[in-house]
């Protein structure tokens, strides 16, 4: 896919949709932790990669630049000596769900960059004398910033692969501080209305 998009801009064709100024853009894919979060706030075990979906709404303005606003979530697997037990089960897992609001900027016909805050909390469920306690984190302020491609497909329909790093600090109300950090890949299916 990688060399038919490079032919076809080194070619110059014009596959360019129509330009749209307001789309929709579902987003899935995956989240790779990094940093101290990739080691986990459970005593040190391991996090896994995480499943990741996101909706978004899209302006852009006559200069490229407009501002997105949507939400995205991503559930990272708990591997650690402090997850209860349970494979498979909502207690092996961190749930970050994201608020985010920012800028993107179109570039060219094919990419596109992006840049904004994320309003974010975290839900677990912790292992108590009383069994499984669930709890949320507090709402926190982070960032991210991707980038990626714009590859238009038919009419009002584009496909929009891309990468985006983000960051967020949070905390439950009895514990430390949990510093997430993830790398998120993933395809963006847009709609221009």
């Amino acid at each position: 896919m990688c060399a038919a998009l490079a032919v076809m801009l080194i070619m110059g064709l014009s596959l360019t949709a129509q330009d749209f100024p307001l789309v929709v853009e579902g987003r899935g894919g995956i989240a790779l932790p990094v940093a101290s979060f990739s080691n986990g706030p459970d005593r040190g075990g391991e996090i896994g990669r995480a499943p990741t979906f996101g909706l978004h709404f899209v302006y852009r303005g006559p200069s490229g630049w407009g501002p997105y606003i949507g939400f995205s979530q991503h559930r990272f697997d708990c591997a650690a000596d402090g997850c209860p037990a349970g494979t498979g089960t909502s207690a092996q897992e961190y749930v970050a769900t994201n608020w985010d609001i920012g800028s993107q900027r179109t570039i060219g016909n094919f990419g596109w960059v992006r840049a904004g805050f994320l309003f974010g909390r975290l839900e677990r469920d912790f292992a108590s004398a009383e069994g499984l306690l669930h709890r949320t984190s507090s709402l926190s302020v982070g960032v991210e910033g991707g980038l990626g491609l714009n590859v238009p497909i038919k009419g009002r329909v584009r496909l929009t692969p891309g990468i985006r790093y983000s960051w967020l600090n949070t905390r439950f109300r009895d514990d430390g501080l949990v510093r997430l950090r993830w790398l998120a890949a993933d395809v963006g299916l847009v709609l221009g209305l």
